[in-house]
């Protein structure tokens, strides 16, 4: 340390006082590089296994229908989100039957083997590669007298999606420069500072390190006070606290996005894309919570099926297009007829559920029959030509034996039935002794 004597006591403060800086500046500027780029990896990885999750469900109906413009929508819709490239759908045998977007590296091998909600996550080829399975979850209801309700699980293919991630690894480029440029110009002012602030530098710098530290535990929201008796050491202070702004910004910027991407992910998995009506995922929710608050606090709940009659020939006529048409004003009007309390879902191609709360049994039958005639006296008009549908209700209450999930939706399907095979356009409730 011999060159240490030929320097003068000014040059060694200055050192002193630089390294500190140096270390901090550049911990603090690694900290926020590394958190950001875990961020935005965290944030693909999420947006891919939200997305993947939601075409999973979404896509059973699809695949079972076969519909070519449902699925074409639905790749669409997933197309449309951040950073997807590319979309592709498989049958059970791993044949494709859809595909949207570009450069798509094809069907991970491990996505054969999985099984329930699992996503498989792959990186290929410059992009992140998200795959599950497709199942059918379909309930077994025809024979009345099982308690239970019985499910078979059935794979119907698999939902491909690749994020293209060379926009996020520019970012992360980008905000490695802008961090190097702040951190160059921060040890440029505070050498300028040490060199003319030596004795009084001290106490500054221990508590700029100590809000270092507590910003690398997570504490965003830590600040220095700008009392230094120099200008210099002030403005040092200050723009820790800028860089402390400026992280913890960037930091709920990124967070407000993820729980919007989120929240939309999570209002798209329960409705249907189609009439904007809660889904079957929904519905299922609802009905075991109605269930569950009628058990416990004895609130009266009725279940309504609805089945649209005639509705094939409005298909058959005028297409496809015509009978979503024809799905999404009849879901306007079944929702328009209904109180603020009650809930419509859509639970099939032209099936749909109402859950009644707190409605006595001669007001469920007011409500069931002026849906019943608001269907019937509906006139749809396509290509010239008028049509007219109905609607065959099945009503069933929770009292009595009916007092689970699985009582109540049989006894609701059968009443649906008997409604249907009595002539259509009509309600009929459910009655023990027709078991």
């Amino acid at each position: 340390m011999s060159w240490m004597r030929k320097i003068s006591l000014g040059v060694r403060m200055a050192l002193i006082l630089f390294v500190p800086s140096l270390a901090f500046v550049v911990v603090l500027g690694s900290l926020f590089v590394h958190q950001s780029h875990r961020e935005l990896d965290e944030a693909s990885l999420a947006r891919g296994r939200a997305i993947v999750s939601f075409l999973g469900p979404a896509a059973e109906y699809v695949l079972v229908s076969g519909n070519p413009v449902a699925l074409d929508s639905l790749m669409a819709r997933a197309l449309a989100q951040a950073e997807v490239a590319a979309v592709a759908f498989y049958d059970a045998d791993g044949e494709l039957l859809g595909v949207a977007g570009q450069g798509l590296v094809g069907l991970p091998s491990a996505a054969r083997m999985v099984e329930a909600d699992e996503v498989v996550v792959e990186a290929r080829g410059g992009r992140l590669q998200f795959a599950t399975a497709v199942l059918s979850l379909a309930p077994q209801v025809d024979d009345y007298s099982t308690p239970q309700q019985v499910l078979r699980t059935e794979r119907l293919g698999w939902v491909q999606v690749d994020l293209d991630v060379t926009a996020r690894e520019a970012a992360k480029r980008r905000l490695l420069l802008v961090v190097v440029a702040a951190v160059l110009v921060v040890l440029v002012g505070a050498l300028a500072m040490a060199w003319r602030l030596a004795r009084s530098v001290g106490l500054p710098v221990a508590a700029l390190v100590k809000a270092v530290r507590r910003m690398a535990s997570g504490d965003l929201d830590v600040r220095v006070s700008a009392q230094s008796t120099s200008e210099e050491l002030r403005a040092l202070e200050a723009g820790f606290n800028a860089m402390a702004d400026s992280i913890a910004h960037s930091q709920q910027t990124l967070q407000a996005r993820i729980e919007e991407a989120t929240a939309q992910l999570a209002h798209q998995a329960r409705h249907d894309p189609l009439t904007g009506l809660p889904n079957r995922r929904a519905f299922e929710e609802s009905i075991e919570q109605a269930v569950s608050i009628h058990r416990r606090a004895g609130d009266v709940v009725t279940l309504l099926y609805i089945d649209l009659d005639r509705f094939k020939p409005v298909n058959d006529t005028c297409g496809h297009a015509a009978g979503d048409r024809l799905l999404r004003e009849l879901a306007g009007l079944l929702r328009a007829r209904l109180r603020a309390e009650d809930h419509v879902f859509r639970i099939g191609g032209d099936e749909f559920a109402v859950i009644l709360r707190g409605c006595g049994r001669e007001d469920a039958h007011h409500i069931a029959t002026a849906l019943c005639d608001a269907v019937a006296a509906y006139e749809f008009v396509c290509a010239g030509r008028s049509f007219k549908v109905g609607a065959s209700i099945g009503m069933a209450r929770m009292e009595g034996m009916i007092n689970d999930v699985s009582a109540v939706m049989q006894a609701a399907d059968q009443a649906c039935y008997e409604a249907k095979h009595a002539g259509r356009g009509r309600v009929i409730e459910y009655q023990r002794s027709s078991d």
